[in-house]
């Protein structure tokens, strides 16, 4: 059989023919195309060899295009960028591999088509898709970025790029398009763009260098800060912004650690534009490239000089009185703790003096806050001037100050630096167009002494300042150790003080009160009394000042309050009598915003009728602030309750508001009464604060009445009603009850 027959043969039916497995006939017929092969056999071998190249030729260009192919393909895919085609005459669509991966669609189930595609396209984009086709054929290419939705909610971002193909006539036979996925550059650049306007809308100074350390970039936030553009600074070293007096070695630190970290943070003084230089909190970092080398330097910045004034500030207040400008007593016991220190080295003494102003509380109540306050800063300016400027002066809360001579060479040196200073002190003040005296009483203990630490110096002192009031005021006392055994006795009786405020220890004596125009007792004054179970009675002059300062005064007040009341109603079932029941009622205790509910409670619990009960208060008290008085003492004596001004005569009463109080009754205090006997000033001021009563509508009682000359000035000068040991001293109800019933 011809050979090139063999090779038709196997490449029509796919395999080779045996000629011994044919029939007759067929054997026949190969043998006849055999032969006509064979007559024609030189045009047939130069045929085959033409087939032989052929062949191989094709063979090689395909596999050169399919290796193109494959190339493309790839270079697809790492571009993520896909092809499409669409052919206008045999309306066929086809798509490169690639924009089967970006469409997420199978390309072995998916045939190309416009159908499969606009349900990706994001809703809000598909009219700016439709818009792009028509822009296409209308000016030959387009470009357009559009989102692709897909069912996961996954978002897509594509830059597609469309033209059409023309052929020799300029018809549109074709249109062609790449579409790329960039979805990657997309993130990118918003982040970027996150970036720049973090970088420019920063509220914090921005400076960027390069690997060299020359500016390349600022933000809005450093030129407001310094004043400084970027242009002033373009390629310059950040160290023109620097203070030419922060120590060489602080920049040496920074960048030892900043080279072997990456990072430093700390507080830097940099120079303004204007030459302003001012405190900076800076952070500074390395930007570094993939083979570890610098790349850039960033710091940031903020001016901190308003946190600095800020700090100082508080730090100012935290050590220092505010009213004054002294020293307060944190700072004091930090100052007296190195002086301390200092005289042990030195083996010298200090004086530590205990100041307090007397009747500051009755002027500040009287005056008002505005005065005490100018009266203490008065005081403090003359304490600066009585002593040296190594002394320590200090002002400890309310009206103490303290003051620490330092290096004395005995305790006589602080003698007579206190006397003076009770000169100075006692001189007048001006306030308020006002002439105010006032004095110190002082108390001074001495290291070592006395003590040999501060807290103890100063505990000394103050018993010695005590004991000053004590002897009348206006002196200086030194430290001895019997007033520390008085200052623990008052401690253990302030604690003792609560304990029996809690547990009942306390009783209510009454001292009658004669009626001078009936002659007989129309009332008594409840006055309480201390059952101590060690100590005995205590009297009230003993405990009461520790109430007040304790703030226990207003339980153990209202203690007193009810127990009078349920006294009065006890006495009127049993005697079917009534009475005036008179109650003191303190200062704090009018402060108490619940004091009238209290009292209307009392008088509704006891069933007291109107002029049964009468409150008395002080002079002081109804002066400390005369419009709040006036307003509280109404709304009680709206209750029925009587009210009357102790004391009179004592303080600091300003007629015009005496006028206005809703008072019922002066209180003649005992200090004019005790002399007017011998004391023609007493007499004369005893009868003028009668008739200043009388002519106001007031009724008088008059205390401490204790001679029948005495109980005869006060009639003849109409004194309603007369009080004192006279008549009786204070007693039990059990005992009293048998006077006036």
């Amino acid at each position: 059989m011809h050979s090139l027959l063999k090779q038709q043969l196997k490449e029509l039916y796919g395999k080779s023919y045996d000629v011994g497995l044919l029939s007759e006939n067929e054997q026949k017929l190969i043998e006849l195309v055999s032969l006509s092969y064979k007559e024609n056999d030189d045009a047939l071998n130069i045929y085959e060899r033409t087939i032989e190249v052929t062949s191989r030729d094709l063979n090689n260009k395909n596999r050169a295009i399919n290796k193109a192919v494959s190339l493309l393909s790839e270079a697809q895919r790492l571009a993520k960028t896909g092809s499409w085609l669409f052919d206008l005459k045999n309306r066929t669509l086809e798509w490169s591999d690639e924009l089967y991966r970006i469409f997420e669609l199978d390309k072995k189930t998916v045939k190309p088509s416009k159908s499969r595609i606009i349900p990706l396209i994001h809703p809000e984009d598909k009219t700016l898709a439709d818009v792009s086709l028509q822009k296409t054929h209308k000016e030959g290419s387009f470009d357009v970025t559009y989102r692709l939705k897909f069912e996961s909610e996954q978002i897509k971002y594509v830059h597609e790029h469309r033209e059409i193909i023309l052929d020799k006539e300029n018809n549109i036979v074709a249109i062609q398009g790449i579409i790329q996925d960039v979805t990657a550059q997309r993130e990118a650049e918003e982040n970027l763009h996150l970036y720049a306007d973090v970088f420019h809308s920063s509220g914090e100074s921005i400076l960027i260098t390069d690997k060299d350390n020359n500016i390349i970039a600022t933000n809005t936030a450093f030129t407001e800060s310094t004043g400084y553009t970027l242009a002033d600074l373009h390629g310059k070293n950040p160290s023109v912004l620097s203070d030419e007096k922060t120590p060489r070695n602080v920049y040496e630190n920074m960048w030892s650690e900043l080279n072997a970290k990456g990072y430093w943070q700390g507080e830097l003084n940099g120079r303004k534009k204007n030459g302003e230089v001012y405190p900076k909190w800076m952070s500074l970092s390395a930007s570094y490239g993939e083979a570890g080398e610098v790349l850039n330097y960033i710091a940031s910045f903020a001016d901190i000089s308003e946190r600095k004034a800020d700090q100082e500030r508080i730090h100012y207040l935290a050590h220092h009185d505010a009213l004054t400008g002294l020293i307060n007593r944190f700072s004091l016991e930090e100052r007296l703790s190195q002086a301390i220190h200092t005289a042990e080295r030195n083996k010298t003494q200090l004086a530590l003096i205990f100041i307090d102003m007397d009747r500051f509380k009755l002027i500040n109540d009287t005056l008002g806050h505005a005065a005490g306050d100018d009266l203490l800063i008065e005081v403090a300016n003359r304490l600066k001037q009585s002593v040296r400027e190594s002394d320590i002066v200090a002002r400890i809360g309310g009206d103490e100050f303290v003051i620490v001579l330092t290096e004395i060479k005995d305790s006589l040196s602080a003698a007579p630096i206190a006397r003076s200073i009770i000169k100075k002190l006692g001189e007048l003040y001006i306030i308020n167009n006002q002439n105010v005296f006032s004095s110190p009483s002082m108390g001074i203990s001495l290291f070592p002494s006395d003590a040999c630490d501060a807290n103890s110096l100063l505990k000394n002192a103050d018993s010695a300042m005590y004991h000053a009031k004590d002897q009348g005021r206006n002196n200086y006392q030194f430290f001895t150790e019997s007033l520390n055994t008085d200052a623990n006795e008052r401690l253990k009786l302030e604690n003792d003080l609560r304990f029996a405020i809690e547990n009942n220890q306390f009783v209510l004596f009454y001292q009658p009160q004669m009626c001078c125009v009936e002659k007989n007792y129309c009332g008594v004054e409840a006055l309480i009394r201390w059952m101590h179970p060690q100590q005995g009675m205590i009297a009230p002059d003993k405990f009461i000042p520790i109430a007040e300062e304790t703030r226990l005064i207003i339980p153990l007040g209202m203690w007193v309050l009810e127990e009078a009341c349920r006294q009065l109603s006890e006495w009127k079932k049993q005697y079917k009598k009534s009475i005036k029941m008179a109650v003191n009622i303190s200062a704090q205790q009018l402060q108490d915003s619940e004091l009238v509910e209290k009292i209307k409670f009392l008088i509704d619990k006891y069933t007291i009728q109107n002029g049964e009960l009468e409150l008395e208060i002080t002079e002081s008290t109804a002066m400390r602030d005369p419009d709040e008085a006036i307003l509280i003492l109404r709304k009680i004596r709206d209750l029925g309750v009587e009210l009357a001004i102790d004391d009179f005569g004592t303080g600091y009463s300003s007629l015009a508001y005496l006028k206005l109080l809703p008072i019922n009754t002066l209180k003649l205090d005992r200090t004019f009464v005790s002399d007017l006997e011998f004391d023609n000033d007493d007499a004369e001021i005893s009868a003028a604060a009668l008739a200043l009563a009388h002519n106001l509508g007031l009724s008088v009682v008059a205390e401490g009445v204790e001679t029948e000359a005495q109980e005869k000035f006060l009639i003849e000068h109409k004194c309603e009603t007369l009080q004192g040991f006279y008549f009786s001293k204070p007693l039990p109800a059990s005992e009293v009850e048998k006077i006036i019933f």
